[in-house]
């Protein structure tokens, strides 16, 4: 009898054959463009068994590839078998230059339109055109025809995101983007991602794992109107939303696409986020497609003075956390031979006192020595390790509070460990001041500041292969665009209220990892005495001790040092009073000495 993937991908290719097709084209996403999936989304990890939040699979005839990202080299190795499917790095051998080699003329590729962006679609039709194959669109996808099993999708209960942490109400929020829809000419908005449906409307959910979204789409009116498309399971009668939202069940969204057409409607979407079925149904039923940036991104992206507020005080409450667990850690985790899914769990429990808390932001990752050095390790029950001497733990954590959403990352020394890794150590922690101190004027992107955090690294010949800083929601998702600070380029320009990660890091494969994130909130600076410009500047939120103990001092500039004691003094200052056991007070202020 062949192994659950191989006959699951020998199914998949009879039932593309039924289907008129040679291939399929699979990205991990679902019909919102979800990080986090729910089970009946999870069909790369269904044929493939590959469960990372990055992936691409493409099956021709004769064979089939898993791509993802360098975060996931060792997972695809573990997880994928090998006689089944190729296993590439995206950045090294993407989907194009793979079905360069390997799709043949006139060959069919299938693809779920409404899983795909339109970018990515015209860079398969070029592709397909140069080989002389073709595109074909598959509904329904024919994974979901040979998931016999497949999970029902969820239906978990939808709730208000009171104003009290808002900041704004849904009428105020949509008012303000129907005003930006008069301004495009557009007549309607189509959000199809499942933050911004959350953001407008003021609600949450729990349909997917670490972010607080009900999976649904809605139609903005440009008089501020909007249509609530929603699985009625969802909305309880304790759901109260103001007369202007029309609740309609999720299987209209299709149809009201085609009135919206049939009407000759101006209809705003964005490529970016809106993908690529919908799209084509809009067109094909005769709206006028205006593709612009939704503008619910950047008003989301920009909190409000509550917003603000309310991410300042969770991060004080998940400081005092992060806190009372590196206090047990220091106490307890050599002598009693802690592993690293024991400590993720211990710091899951200091979180969870928090009345506040809603759960983990993203899955822990904890991590010593060679785990470490895997940027996005998350510990099993094969790979779990215990907390050893002479090496560095890594922990990048995150809460979802009813005020704020969380992300922080410390790497703490065990025991003594080698002068080369507290050098490097510091030239991360060199890195993270620069972004912390840097001032920028208005119109700046993250792209153009992302060098400061790589100067020191690169000065020795290091570098790290991720992006320095991500946008952060409110009570919303950790990874939040269009800001962002990246080399890639792109990225929106930064402005006041933008709250994002500042993560430089550094990691020497099979040996250990280190990373230092605190989150910023932009801020104005004014315009200096005889300046020209109107200047940007970072507010760090984050408080939480950064390990002295890997620190060499003589590697800091005077300022960088003031700026680790300063920032130390404050961490104590905010921290120390909500701490109840004298124990950790004691930890804390050791941890907060001058260097």
């Amino acid at each position: 009898m062949p192994a659950p993937h191989a006959a699951r991908l020998e199914a998949l290719r009879r039932a593309l054959a039924e289907a008129g097709a040679d291939g399929f084209y699979l990205p991990r996403t679902d019909e919102q463009g979800s990080e986090y999936l729910p089970p009946s989304a999870e069909r790369v990890a269904w044929l493939t068994g590959f469960t990372g939040s990055a992936a691409t699979v493409v099956v021709l005839p004769e064979r089939a590839a898993v791509f993802s990202d360098g975060r996931y080299t060792v997972q695809l190795e573990q997880q994928v078998d090998p006689t089944l499917f190729e296993r590439h790095n995206l950045a090294e051998t993407p989907p194009t230059r793979w079905l360069e080699q390997h799709l043949r003329g006139g060959e069919r590729l299938g693809l779920d339109p409404f899983l795909l962006r339109r970018e990515e679609y015209e860079r398969l039709g070029k592709l397909a055109r140069a080989k002389g194959a073709r595109l074909l669109f598959l509904e329904p996808n024919p994974v979901d025809r040979i998931w016999t099993d497949r999970p029902a999708p969820p239906t978990a209960r939808a709730f208000l995101h009171p104003e009290r942490f808002a900041g704004k109400s849904s009428a105020e929020k949509r008012q303000a983007i129907a005003e930006e829809l008069h301004r495009k000419g557009a007549d309607h908005l189509l959000v199809t991602a499942a933050d911004c449906v959350a953001w407008l409307l003021n609600v949450r959910g729990r349909d997917i794992p670490y972010n607080p979204l009900c999976l649904s789409f809605a139609i903005l009116d440009a008089d501020g109107r909007c249509r609530w498309l929603v699985d009625p399971r969802k909305v309880g009668p304790e759901l109260r939303l103001d007369d202007a939202v029309e609740i309609e069940p999720v299987e209209r969204l299709l149809p009201a696409l085609d009135e919206l057409g049939a009407a000759g409607c101006a209809v705003l979407a964005d490529p970016a986020e809106v993908h690529l079925g919908f799209l084509d149904r809009l067109e094909r039923a005769g709206a006028r497609l205006i593709e612009a940036d939704d503008p619910i991104r950047l008003a989301k992206a920009i909190k409000n003075p509550v917003e603000i507020e309310g991410a300042i005080a969770a991060q004080r409450r998940d400081g005092a956390a992060m806190v009372r667990f590196l206090a047990w850690l220091d106490r307890e985790g050599l002598a009693a031979g802690i592993r690293e899914i024991a400590a993720a769990d211990r710091l899951e429990l200091e979180r969870a006192a928090d009345p506040l808390y809603e759960g983990a932001a993203f899955p822990t990752i904890s991590a010593v020595g060679p785990n470490a050095a895997l940027p996005h390790y998350r510990a099993t029950p094969e790979s779990d390790r215990p907390l050893e001497p002479g090496t560095v733990y890594l922990v990048d954590s995150g809460g979802q509070y009813r005020d704020a959403t969380t992300d922080v990352t410390r790497t703490i020394a065990l025991g003594e460990v080698p002068h080369a890794v507290k050098e490097r150590f510091t030239l991360v922690l060199k890195g993270h001041i620069a972004i912390a101190e840097a001032v920028f004027p208005v119109g700046t992107t993250g792209s153009q500041i992302d060098c400061l955090a790589r100067l020191a690294l690169w000065r020795r010949g290091l570098d790290f292969d991720h992006g320095t800083g991500h946008g952060v929601g409110s009570y919303l998702c950790v990874h939040e665009g269009p800001q962002r600070i990246s080399k890639a380029g792109g990225g929106a320009k930064l402005a006041a209220g933008m709250i994002l990660s500042n993560e430089p890091g550094y990691y020497a494969p099979g040996a250990y990892g280190i990373r230092t994130e605190n989150l910023v909130l932009v801020e104005s600076r004014g315009k200096p005495q005889g300046g020209e410009r109107e200047l940007l500047g970072f507010r760090t939120l984050t408080l939480c001790p950064i390990d002295r103990r890997l620190v060499v001092p003589a590697l800091l500039t005077p300022e960088e040092r003031w700026w680790v004691d300063t920032y130390h003094a404050r961490v104590f200052e905010e921290i120390a009073p909500l701490l109840e056991d004298p124990a950790d007070r004691a930890w804390l202020e050791r941890a907060c000495a001058p260097l």
